[in-house]
């Protein structure tokens, strides 16, 4: 068989076409998924999903196509620097992730390797999850977060589940009887859900930043002796000093809880001021925020500080398979997130089921983030146009973004 030059092996790797395509899975949940071409012929998937920045995420692909169509894009770093800005908001940031995220997934597809052997091989083979249940639950009472817990144990073999009870409460914003009230009421769906497992099944609880530190210790205690495994982002932590944060996590800790958080961080260095901090036990950043290169140096170095990891994981299957493809390449993984039971559309766009065993998620060998989503379950993600710049950086009188 004849070889191809040096030329002929790199222009494979070039990118010739960008797709953006939408699902939309309820009134609060749309999946945004991005599809590269290769001049090989192969295709990758990433994840942009980011709740109602669809139009936007629309247009960046529009303009990027118009880019590629004047000259396919070289490589990833050639890809993602006619996207990104020194000043990138949430969607953008997004969507250069999720680039990344199609380029790995289409390398794998070439080499018929799975991501996690592009990431340095498989730590394990079987990675723990616990099932994000809180979308899928319309009936909010104390009986429909049990009856919902219940349904999805049976479902996916889940030995952990995670719950955001405390609808409506926001402590600077909720008088102090309604806060009693939405207190009372988070608890009892809490006790509820707990009732319906089984001994050796965790229970995980979501506060959404949406209390303070003088709600949070009495809320800790009632959590504990429920037997809740985790609080996940009690308070706003970011906004506590590291003396305040300490604090919250040892009262936690003193209920025998484990305080989880960190999912908003984006950059190394700001993982690197949270860990500082000693506040969380656990950090679960998004890959979607950080990067997937980004975020297992985050994972790393907190590995290196004796604090778990965990991953933020609450969209479609896209960001799912790449994941699980991640936390079995990391030294060190506590357990998933998985957003379980929210719409069958997942299953429809995996096509595959995602094989669980014991309350673990089994590491796919198959290529790349280990499926090819299902087209004829997506709809095209349509885009006004909007400016006609791709991006506005390095460009004269740009300001913070030059």
């Amino acid at each position: 068989m004849e070889k191809m030059s040096f030329l002929e092996t790199h222009r494979r790797f070039e990118i010739s076409e960008i797709g953006a395509h939408q699902v939309q899975v309820s009134a609060k949940t749309t999946w945004v998924l991005i599809r590269l071409k290769f001049l090989s012929g192969a295709e990758g998937w990433g994840e942009a999903t980011y709740f109602g920045a669809e139009q936007e995420l629309g247009n960046l692909a529009l303009r990027l196509q118009s880019s590629l169509r004047d000259a396919p894009a070289n490589d990833l770093a050639d890809l993602a620097s006619r996207v990104r800005q020194t000043d990138m908001g949430g969607a953008r940031g997004v969507f250069v992730s999720a680039l990344e995220q199609a380029w790995m997934d289409g390398l794998g597809q070439m080499s018929a390797a799975p991501l996690h052997c592009l990431l340095g091989g498989a730590e394990r083979r079987d990675i723990p999850f616990y099932a994000n249940i809180n979308r899928g639950i319309t009936d909010r009472s104390p009986e429909g977060f049990a009856d919902q817990a219940e349904h999805i144990l049976a479902l996916t073999g889940a030995h952990a589940l995670k719950i955001a009870p405390f609808d409506g409460l926001r402590w600077d914003r909720t008088s102090l009887a309604q806060q009693t009230r939405l207190i009372d009421l988070g608890l009892q769906r809490v006790a509820a859900v707990k009732a319906r497992l089984q001994e050796g099944q965790r229970l995980l609880v979501d506060c959404h930043a949406r209390f303070n530190p003088f709600l949070a210790g009495p809320l800790f205690r009632e959590l504990g002796a429920l037997g809740v495994f985790w609080v996940e982002e009690p308070c706003a932590m970011a906004l506590l000093s590291a003396p305040e944060q300490r604090s919250l996590r040892s009262a936690a800790n003193a209920s025998g809880l484990m305080l989880a958080g960190a999912e908003t961080v984006t950059r190394l260095e700001e993982m690197a001021e949270v860990l500082s901090c000693e506040g969380h036990d656990v950090v679960l950043p998004d890959l979607r925020m950080t990067g997937i290169a980004n975020g297992i140096a985050m994972l790393r170095l907190a590995s290196a500080r004796q604090v778990a990891t965990s991953l933020h994981n609450p969209v479609g299957p896209v960001l799912d398979a790449i994941s699980t493809q991640v936390g079995a390449a990391l030294p060190s993984f506590l357990i998933l997130e998985r957003q379980v039971g929210e719409s069958p559309k997942f299953d429809e766009i995996r096509k595959t089921p995602v094989e669980c065993v014991a309350g673990a998620v089994r590491v796919s060998d198959a290529p790349g983030l280990g499926f090819v989503p299902e087209r004829a379950a997506l709809q095209d993600l349509e885009a006004t146009g909007g400016s006609d710049a791709l991006s506005f950086s390095g460009m004269s009188g740009a300001g913070p973004d030059a």
